[in-house]
């Protein structure tokens, strides 16, 4: 069991400011007190920060900064994902934010949820469900806590409290075992929090032992990376327990572009819908002309998620180009080439995918409509993560990011399936009237 804490906010970002404290030092402060218990109570615990600064050292990018935070929880492979904030706008009480209902998150939810209403014997203001994006952009369950309302007298004066504190981070603790099914036991003086290391073992030989998981990791993969070790696990002193595993053969996964699609149109309608009630209904087109080319189409489907923000163009391309993998914006200014209509785009933008990933001609059904297509080093990225620096400059973490959404896409329940088809028409016919069609 892993569970990765976010401490809301840091760094440049204070958070809720009310009555002498700031959010983040309120935030950091539980979470500090949070790991060491959740350790005690055998459960891995990855921090997305330890101290005063933005994940990654991204003090002046939000959207960069919660991308790391997420990033933290996917890298580790966390098993629930807890961002624990304090409110602000006049309010009382506690609440537990979900991006929606049904699932494991609101499970969590729940149970956590009672354990702060009694620690602070404040008031109850339920699960609730909020588009917010360390929520909406982890793969496991996620949930966020707003713990007091910090611009209240009366939660102020809890939350400035270090004894207050703790019993937060205790309250967080006892939920999260009731998540996983396990027994909280409280430290005591007779049984005081160990003070736990994480082992480097490589090839079967322990070479060091550190205090953070994170850092043992990294040395981990560092090692096998250099071909210097063939295997290497992270191993926590006070159990035993292998926390990560990590093999030469795992450097060299990678996900190839050409192949036969994974997931469905009904699972890529479902998500992009949660996120853009309003997208065009496009997805078909990459089911078709992705099966014409013979490439793995739900991925081109998750990479246009990405260069167009779920559809909302919230760059310099726009919506009537119907560009949807940003051909031809390459900076500048550079808006990029605009298709007739929406099937030609996605033909396009498929294309482009071809170019780089095969050597292989056009089939000879297809015609080419990708102007940039003879501009491409045929084959030179067979794989996503290939893409890395070609197709994104300098597109660190550029593939990895397109695997990333296609898997949270793969998660999707199929769900009102009719109910669904039916906004889907209305949105379709809503954004067709305003287009004038």
């Amino acid at each position: 069991m892993k569970v990765c804490i976010d401490p809301g906010h840091g760094g440049y970002d204070p958070g809720a400011i009310g009555n002498g404290l700031q959010e983040k030092d309120l935030t950091l402060d539980v979470c500090l007190k949070l790991k060491p218990l959740l350790e005690f109570n055998g459960i891995s615990v990855i921090l997305t920060r330890d101290g005063d600064y933005a994940p990654g050292h991204v003090d002046n990018d939000q959207k960069g900064n919660l991308s790391a935070r997420v990033k933290s929880a996917e890298t580790a492979n966390a098993d629930l994902f807890v961002s624990v904030h304090i409110n602000a706008g006049g309010g009382t009480g506690v609440e537990v934010l979900v991006i929606g209902t049904g699932g494991r998150a609101e499970i969590a939810a729940n149970k956590i949820l009672p354990y702060l209403v009694q620690a602070g014997s404040w008031a109850n203001r339920g699960v609730k469900t909020q588009n917010v994006m360390v929520l909406r952009e982890t793969s496991m369950p996620a949930i966020l806590t707003e713990n007091g309302f910090i611009d209240t007298v009366t939660d102020s004066a809890k939350l400035k409290e270090p004894d207050f504190r703790q019993t937060l981070a205790v309250a967080h603790t006892k939920g999260i075992c009731d998540y996983f099914g396990i027994e909280y036991h409280e430290p005591n003086a007779t049984q005081p929090t160990p003070n736990v290391m994480y082992r480097v073992i490589l090839d079967g030989t322990q070479t060091m032992a550190l205090s953070s998981q994170e850092n043992a990791i990294i040395e981990v993969k560092k090692v096998v990376d250099s071909g210097q070790a063939s295997k290497g696990v992270v191993q926590r002193t006070t159990d035993d327990a292998n926390v990560f595993e990590y093999l030469a053969s795992q450097r060299d996964m990678k996900t190839p572009i050409m192949g036969a699609g994974t997931i469905t149109v009904e699972q890529c309608r479902q998500f992009l819908t949660k996120h853009n009630s309003y997208a065009p209904d496009i997805i078909p087109f990459y089911e078709k002309q992705g099966e014409l080319l013979g490439i793995s189409w739900g991925y081109a489907v998750a990479q246009m998620i990405k260069e167009t923000d779920y559809l909302k163009y919230s760059g310099v391309v726009k919506a009537e180009q119907n560009n949807y993998a940003g051909i031809g914006a390459v900076g500048g200014g550079a808006q990029g080439a605009t298709f007739s209509t929406q099937e030609e785009g996605v033909l396009a933008h498929l294309e482009h995918l071809y170019a780089y990933a095969s050597t292989e001609p056009l089939p000879v059904s297809v015609p080419n409509v990708d102007p940039r297509f003879d501009l491409v080093k045929r084959g030179s990225c067979p794989n996503w993560e290939d893409l890395n620096g070609h197709w994104a400059v300098p597109g660190n973490e550029y593939g990895e990011e397109v695997v990333r959404i296609h898997n949270v896409i793969a998660k999707e329940i199929i769900s009102n399936s009719g109910e669904a088809s039916l906004l889907r028409k209305i949105s379709q016919l809503i954004s067709d009237f305003f287009k004038g069609k």
